[in-house]
This record gives C-alpha cells, structure tokens and sequence, in this order.
C-alpha cells in the first residue's frame, strides 16, 4: 500500500524483504488477478442448488 511504503526511508526495507523472499522456494509475487484466478481454479463454485425447486 502506497500509504504504508510509499516512503522513501522505507524503500531500502521493502528492498530487503523482497530479496529475502526471493530466496526462498515457493514464494509468490501474485497480482490480485493471480490469487483470484488461483482461487477459481482450486476451489470452484458449488452450487447449493440441489436441482430442486424451492416452493
């Protein structure tokens, strides 16, 4: 969030937490369309609807 870092004195901070993220396995630098993609494909919509009618 630009209101959290968009700072220069913590910029070197981000700097290094980026780096020591990057040098981890399975670490992921998503956009927020990644994680809702991501989402959709390992837990898709079930339907409540049980073919049913509710009268």
């Amino acid at each position: 969030h630009c209101r959290i870092i968009g700072r220069p004195a913590r910029f070197l901070a981000l700097k290094r937490f980026v780096d020591y993220a990057l040098s981890k396995q399975d670490v992921w630098f998503a956009r927020r369309i990644d994680i809702a993609d991501h989402w959709r494909m390992h837990h898709p919509y079930m339907s409540k609807n049980n073919g049913m009618s509710e009268k």
